[in-house]
């Protein structure tokens, strides 16, 4: 075969075969826990991208490239911003240490490509004297060209015009094709990668790669140095019988291509999707070419046709002689039955494959290992990989771009089905392409970074502009952990946050994050004296009309007195009035005012509000508008605690909370109220308002109403609100969730809660589905980032010091573990 790329010219490849490719990049897509009815969408669409072809060729390439983590890490600087950007700059170069101690420095991404033959016939049906021509004239000039490089060895020309013919084609091409998938026109650095990858010069960074080859232009013709192209397979080969030794500077690798000999099964469709498992299977890289050459439907007829009399004679033959015939000849003869009757009833095209895998190690001893566990998985699937003796260098050379099958030998006869049943594209990315490391995707070991902010972009191919996020899951998940690292890098990276801990588990971050400690405000709201009237709606709320609106839903959730109620509400409204228009109002002024009135209605209202001044830590509520301390965020990272909250059991309903439950959410709807406030400062800068057991106050009229507000306000305020709660119920109705951005549900053994779980996410529920689910380890959580794609991410705090600040779990038990 030998080299066979003559000549590139921006997604176009001209080969010795005087054909003309062109070639793109799918961008990949989510395909992990898809419904069956989303599988099927996409398809239906592989087929009728590979079925719209009725003549031609096509190569599929399914290439394993590689990412600089260093690189990553480094674009991820960009968006840091704010006071705190020396030490996250720091930080982020320690994190990148670990992950290359951890990845080495690149990380496998398998990107996948699709070229396809382009036919002039297409666009010129009638053959004119004129197309005869210029024919003529090309076919000339080709011969020059030829001749100039045998005898200067210099550069490949191509005729301007001929160059043009084709792009006109490309471009119907492209249209086409990109009604179904995304794709990107390759560029001569995405062929030159490619080769070399393949000729064993690897571990450079995909995005950083490049390639100019020295391209002169005259009035009629393009040119290239012959020497850049071929230049890109400067490596020594040496082939053995069963594998390739590919030899660069001081590098050597083995590499073995595997072609399918035999397909003995059929391939159902969910579920047998080979390209996308294989991608999980493996932990070294494998490439994959797929050669293909349609058959238009006559012509496919005739040859099933012709070879089922050849199977007839031959059976026929064996009757003759006496024998029996074998049954591998039964078989293949109700194989073209069952084929022709398809091909009869669909009246589409057969497809020509030829399938070949690639296999690459640092040894031979490593190499026979690998070999071994691809053809395993491959015959799992009814597919049997031959490693054939002396055919490596020209499987070698049918994995280069617009090159054609090497041999008859290995060629399957199949239907645009198959092809669309490999899963090719499909892939498991989850979050974004630089930003806060996260941790890793459990099934393929990528890393995973997100980025808080971006949401609110409208960036087109998310399905959300929601910033607000839920940390979902039962106790001892991983939840709480998970939510605090999220909320600290954030931080980092130039966010304002506040977190409502309402159990008071921040205490130590204080001492514990020592780069930190300086930027760090935790408000510890005890039943001293010294505290009274902290969270007194009058003192909190700057605004007026705020303060009012605030203490009336304070009142009227310890009181039970609704707007419903004709008789109490208009007396309990008309007396806060009245405290709002003093000088220093505060919430013991309404008692004093609803007893000073004479009202019977008014006294009782007094009472029943009296009750509560006295009782445990009430205090923090009611003062008389003398306080001089007020509670202040401004620092980066600002932590509110009351330590002697104690929240009602989760399946209680109002009428079962006891006067400190009681209490204690209506602390938690004011605290709430605050974060409002905190949310519509400086549009500029991200905000982060974090609800630790945030069902406490979403289970009340008031705290549903408020984290509307907060919502509505945080999308419009640059602010994002992290719910952080045991069940998707505690999130309210349909309203609410579908402004919930990015989503992390950690384990769970409730069915029913799984269940909603899934609805919550928009995926499927199935056997499998559940047991992930159920089977998460600690700090394992089904993550669905902005773009709607769903995956198992394990969270990874890097540091030791990290891990202990943010760990929740008691004493005892951190001891054990």
């Amino acid at each position: 075969m030998g080299f066979p790329i003559k000549f590139i010219d921006n997604n176009l490849i001209f080969n010795h075969d005087n054909e003309c490719y062109a070639y793109y990049e799918l961008e990949a897509y989510n395909y992990n826990f898809l419904s069956t009815d989303g599988k099927m969408t996409i398809y239906d669409s592989l087929r009728q991208l590979f079925a719209q072809s009725r003549e031609g060729k096509m190569q599929l390439l399914v290439i394993a490239t590689e990412k600089s983590i260093e690189k990553t890490q480094e674009d991820s600087k960009k968006h840091i911003k704010g006071e705190l950007a020396e030490i996250a700059n720091k930080h982020v170069d320690d994190v990148t240490n670990e992950l290359v101690k951890t990845y080495g420095k690149n990380e496998l991404e398998y990107r996948y490509y699709i070229g396809f033959k382009l036919l002039l016939n297409e666009e010129q049906k009638a053959v004119t004297k004129n197309t005869i021509l210029t024919d003529v004239k090309n076919s000339w000039k080709a011969f020059l060209s030829s001749a100039n490089r045998t005898l200067f060895d210099d550069y490949t020309s191509v005729d301007i015009a001929e160059i043009e013919r084709y792009a006109k084609v490309e471009r119907y091409l492209e249209s086409r094709i990109t009604k179904r998938f995304k794709m990107r026109r390759m560029e001569a650095k995405d062929y030159a990668y490619v080769v070399q990858n393949l000729y064993g010069q690897q571990g450079t960074d995909y995005d950083t790669f490049r390639y100019q080859a020295d391209v002169k232009e005259t009035t009629n013709a393009k040119m290239i140095k012959t020497y850049d192209v071929i230049n890109l397979t400067d490596s020594l080969i040496e082939e053995e019988q069963r594998y390739l030794k590919i030899t660069n500077d001081d590098k050597t690798n083995y590499v073995a291509y595997l072609p399918i000999s035999n397909i003995t099964g059929d391939l159902e469709f969910p579920d047998n999707e080979i390209l996308y498992h294989q991608q999980q299977q493996f932990n070294f890289p494998v490439d994959v070419s797929i050669n293909v050459e349609c058959m238009p439907n006559v012509k496919a007829l005739t040859t099933i046709r012709n070879k089922k009399k050849e199977l007839k004679s031959l059976d026929e033959h064996a009757v003759e002689n006496d024998g029996d015939s074998s049954n591998n000849l039964l078989i293949a003869r109700d194989d073209a039955d069952e084929l022709e009757a398809i091909l009869e009833k669909s009246k589409e095209s057969m497809y020509k494959m030829s399938y070949v895998v690639r296999v690459v190690a640092d040894s031979e001893e490593e190499l026979q290992k690998r070999v071994t566990e691809v053809r395993d998985y491959y015959d799992d699937y009814s597919i049997k990989l031959q490693r054939p003796h002396g055919d490596m260098i020209g499987l070698h050379e049918e994995f280069i771009p617009s090159a054609s099958a090497y041999r008859k030998d290995y060629i399957q006869y199949v239907t645009a089905d198959f092809l669309a049943g490999l899963g090719f594209g499909s892939t498991q990315k989850l979050g974004e392409d630089d930003g806060i490391y996260i941790g890793y995707n459990v099934d393929t070991g990528k890393t995973v970074r997100i980025q808080p902010w971006l949401a609110a972009q409208g960036i087109k191919g998310t399905v959300t502009n929601a910033l607000a996020s839920a940390f979902i899951g039962s106790l001892g998940g991983g939840k709480s952990f998970s939510n605090n690292l999220v909320v600290y890098y954030a931080t980092l990276f130039g966010a304002k946050s506040f977190i409502v801990d309402p159990k008071s588990e921040r205490y130590n971050w204080i001492h514990d994050l020592v780069f930190l400690r300086e930027k760090i405000n935790i408000v510890n709201l005890t039943s001293e004296e010294e505290n009274k009237g902290l969270l007194d709606p009058y003192i909190i709320m700057d605004n007026r009309k705020d303060a009012e609106r605030l203490a009336i839903d304070t009142i009227s959730f310890l009181t039970g007195i609704t707007a419903r109620d004709g008789k109490k509400f208009p007396v309990l409204r008309k007396h806060v009035r009245t405290v709002s228009a003093m000088e220093k109002p505060g919430m013991l002024h309404i008692i004093e005012e609803l007893k000073n009135s004479n009202d019977d209605v008014a006294m009782s209202i007094a009472d029943h509000i009296e009750s509560f001044v006295d009782y445990d830590f009430a205090h923090l509520l009611f003062s008389d508008g003398t306080v001089e301390n007020s509670i202040k965020l401004d620092k980066p990272l600002n932590v509110l605690q009351i330590a002697d909250l104690v929240l009602p059991d989760e399946n209680a309903t109002l009428g079962e909370y006891t006067t400190i439950e009681m209490l204690s959410v209506a602390m938690m709807i004011v605290i709430s109220s605050f974060a409002l406030k905190f949310i519509q400062t400086d549009r500029a800068t991200f905000k982060i308002v974090d609800l630790d057991e945030a069902w406490t106050f979403l289970q009340v009229a008031q705290g549903k109403t408020l984290a509307n507000k907060l919502v509505r306000a945080g999308r419009a305020m640059n602010a994002a609100v992290y719910f952080v709660t045991q069940n998707t119920d505690d999130l309210l109705d349909e309203k609410m969730k579908n402004n919930i951005g990015m989503k992390f549900a950690f384990r769970s053994t409730d069915i029913n809660e799984i269940e909603k779980t899934f609805q919550f996410y928009g995926i499927e529920k199935t056997d499998e589905n559940v047991d992930r689910i159920k089977n998460l380890d600690n700090g394992e959580c089904l993550f669905q980032d902005i773009w709607g794609r769903t995956g198992v991410v394990k969270f990874d705090a890097v540091f030791d010091d990290l891990f202990r600040a943010f760990d929740t779990r008691p004493p005892m038990e951190n001891e054990v573990a």
